[in-house]
């Protein structure tokens, strides 16, 4: 009888264990499958998945844990390694739920005798529309290992426990023990669904337990407290920075029919103005206009040759020859920031390139093209293609200022509005950088 007692109380305990090694793996590679979901939405966008392909399979090289992306309708994107088959029936499940916009299952307690991967999936979402898939096949070796030392313990435990039989504690101890663990089992679930307001009792509890749940209440505490300061900060700092953006803008409202600087310097009010604005509504301080979605379209051409005024006059400071070449209006996603990607595209020309630098704006069917040429050296086949990838420099240009974000930055705003960058060596030498975005048909010139 008093080995079945003992038996029956250790039970929950190797269940909690298991199950506790289980959810924490879970947990910590959900992250890195949320990130990479969050990469892949741009590149299913926009078909251009060589980065994708890169980041996946650096990632299997640093954590030793394959990586793969699939689309809606199950087509492998890119993956770390080859051979994946998405009818395996442990990655047909998830991708089951996670293509379906479910939340993901509970997943198994992770026993020394179980074996394979665990497979953790995120969906791919864009407007709550869902594009695909990021999975990781999380190797499961080290965890199950760290169980089994867990259950040695937990073995040790269990025959001190029906040597304490002996002297008539073991069922005051039990009920002791487990209460707790369960209550932060159960704690522990709920914060795993996003719950962090949750905490657990730590009255009358042995002081190891009293310290667990402790611990367990801080880091509840702590996470709920991060993304309350998240949220107070960047609705602080937008609140904060309307004030002295207004004044600015008056004060140099004044000068701008005096000076073109004064008038792009203007214009650089008014985009950090938007940016505040978006920063209010993401804080959630703001509530969305009547006006959102309800935006006419964006003149393209005439954003651009707006922009270019105060371009002209850095170019002409600097002895650069800036030539506005053909304007052609067509109407595009009134989001896209017009005058950052502008912005990237001309200073580039003027640091990379050679004057002079010319710019256009055209209709190719059913695109808007902004197009930026200069005459200087040029890009290789090979380097072209790399083109808009984070962080990436030619080998022309390693040894001057700049960080590679400037081009990913276009390819992103470009993306977000349907867009694509197209990067090509023209007739006569130098680099032509476009800016495609689709055309809104109803549109009127």
């Amino acid at each position: 009888m008093v080995v079945i007692l003992a038996i029956i109380a250790a039970v929950p305990l190797a269940n909690y264990i298991a199950t506790s090694a289980s959810r924490t793996l879970f947990l910590s590679r959900s992250n890195d499958a949320d990130w990479f979901a969050t990469m892949a939405e741009s590149p299913l966008q926009s078909g251009d998945i060589a980065s994708l392909r890169e980041l996946a399979v650096r990632y299997h090289e640093l954590y030793n844990t394959p990586v793969f992306v699939v689309d809606v309708d199950r087509r492998v994107i890119a993956t770390s390694r080859s051979g994946v088959d998405v009818k395996e029936p442990e990655l047909k499940i998830a991708l089951d739920s996670t293509l379906a916009g479910r939340l993901p299952s509970e997943p198994p307690a992770l026993f020394p005798w179980r074996t394979g991967e665990m497979v953790v999936a995120r969906p791919v979402v864009n407007n709550g529309r869902v594009l695909g898939a990021a999975v990781l096949r999380v190797p499961t070796e080290r965890s199950r290992a760290d169980v089994e030392r867990g259950l040695w313990l937990l073995l040790g435990g269990l025959l001190i426990s029906i040597g304490a039989v002996v002297i008539g504690i073991v069922r005051p101890v039990t009920r002791w023990v487990l209460r707790p663990l369960n209550d932060l089992d159960n704690a522990t679930h709920q914060v795993t669904r996003g719950a962090l307001d949750t905490r657990v009792s730590t009255d009358g509890r042995a002081p190891e337990l009293r310290r667990l749940g402790d611990s367990f209440n801080s880091m509840a505490l702590s996470l709920h407290q991060a993304r309350q300061r998240e949220r107070e900060f960047v609705a602080d700092a937008s609140h904060q920075l309307r004030t002295p953006l207004t004044s600015a803008r008056i004060h140099i409202e004044g000068l701008s029919r005096l000076s073109p600087t004064a008038r792009f310097a203007l214009s650089d009010i008014d985009r950090l103005g938007r940016i505040v604005q978006r920063l209010s509504r993401l804080a959630g301080s703001d509530r969305p206009g009547d006006a959102d979605g309800n935006e006419p379209p964006l003149d393209l051409a005439q954003a651009v040759k707006e922009r270019l005024v105060g371009w002209k006059a850095v170019y002409s400071a600097d002895d650069l020859e800036l030539i506005i070449g053909e304007m052609v209006p067509g109407g595009v996603a009134p989001e896209l920031e017009v005058d950052d990607i502008l912005d990237v595209l001309l200073d580039n020309a003027s640091k990379y390139g050679a004057p002079p630098v010319e710019v256009s704006v055209l209709r190719d069917g059913t695109e808007v093209v902004l197009s930026v040429r200069d005459h200087g050296l040029g890009l290789g086949s090979r380097d072209l293609k790399k083109v808009g990838e984070r962080f990436w420099r030619s080998a022309h240009h390693r040894e001057m200022p700049g960080t590679g974000l400037g081009l990913a930055i276009v390819r992103s705003e470009a993306a977000r509005v349907g867009g694509r960058v197209v990067a090509r060596p023209p007739i006569g030498g130098g680099l032509v950088i476009e800016v495609r975005v689709p055309l809104i048909d109803d549109y009127e010139i």
